[in-house]
């Protein structure tokens, strides 16, 4: 009776998730649905997505019972709480406008999500969350060469997308203290895994290798970090949970080593009779990233882990989607 009792109350656990339809906000609606939680996933009414979210209600019973989705333009967040009346225990704030492309250069796009970011704290707080977790990047570093540090590493974002999820994670704070709310801000870093952009180093590579083709590619000697989506997502959700986290954390996995050992690795596993030829294709002018996370806070969390070796993860996308 006590086991039925406790499922049943982790089930009451409700929580809100905006960009439900992207590579990890789709990633943590499974990961938070597979853990007995509620969620209530935000979709642009413009999503070109959105029907996968439709789709996964009919998978099982869990997710069609404990997933509900609303469609509703970020500027109208407060719906949730004024018209809805939703009540929710976390608000993961995922949605971002500009995430790749140009559109990461873009001034007035990148702007808007910093007011959405404070439209999203507010609601949050409005819905009586514990806690709201936003979305932060590695790019708000900008280039560091060496390990970086959440709360000691100088911050120099390069492009517009990093100062302004650095300029959203600060003004967020501030707002988040002002209410009274907790605000745990991930930075992110090189998240791959079965259903990723497909513009990304990894699909190209596998795609080239896959067609017997050499891939055009850099010198590859900056450091790199990837981590398994399904890895990501757990870190997500543990942070949503753990009422000791707080502030920063580098959500990344243990395995930095430069970017050439991840493409050499890559070509072992799709292609290993093409020979690789690194500096084809020149770096541009451009600082290149060097990604050496430190990872130590995000694994003191309970249950932190790594399941999905670099190896396996490549394997699974070789796979399921070539």
């Amino acid at each position: 009776m006590y086991a039925l009792l406790t499922i049943r109350k982790r089930f009451m656990r409700k929580n809100i998730v905006t960009g439900a339809t992207g590579f990890i906000g789709y990633a943590l609606c499974q990961e938070l649905l597979n853990n007995n939680e509620y969620v209530i996933a935000i979709v642009r009414p413009e999503s070109k997505n959105k029907d996968k979210l439709k789709k996964l209600q009919t998978v099982n019973t869990k997710y069609r019972q404990y997933l509900e989705i609303i469609e509703l333009p970020l500027n109208n967040l407060d719906i949730l709480y004024k018209d809805i009346k939703i009540q929710a225990d976390c608000f993961y704030h995922l949605a971002w406008n500009g995430s790749s492309g140009k559109a990461r250069e873009d001034f007035n796009i990148q702007n808007t999500n910093i007011a959405y970011m404070g439209k999203a704290v507010e609601t949050a707080k409005a819905c009586g969350c514990e806690r709201i977790v936003g979305s932060g990047s590695q790019a708000e570093y900008g280039i560091c060469h060496g390990r970086a540090y959440e709360e000691k590493t100088f911050l120099n974002p390069f492009l517009m997308y990093g100062a302004a999820k650095l300029a959203a994670y600060r003004m967020g704070r501030i707002l988040a203290e002002q209410i009274g709310i907790s605000l745990v801000w991930p930075r992110i870093y090189s998240i791959y895994g079965v259903g990723e952009n497909p513009g990304t180093l990894i699909n190209y590579v596998m795609s080239c290798l896959v067609n017997k083709k050499i891939p055009q590619i850099s010198s590859c000697q900056n450091m790199w970090n990837y981590m398994y989506i399904t890895d990501c997502v757990r870190a997500l959700r543990l942070l949503g949970e753990d009422v000791k986290a707080g502030g920063i954390y580098n959500v990344a996995s243990e395995d930095t080593r430069p970017l050439r050992e991840f493409v050499c690795e890559i070509r072992n596993i799709t292609a290993p009779e093409v020979k690789l030829k690194f500096d084809s294709h020149r770096d541009s002018l451009r600082p290149l990233c060097w990604l050496e996370p430190d990872t130590e806070k995000l694994y003191e969390l309970e249950n932190m882990e790594v399941k999905i070796s670099f190896r396996d993860g490549i394997k699974k996308k070789l796979i399921e989607e070539y």
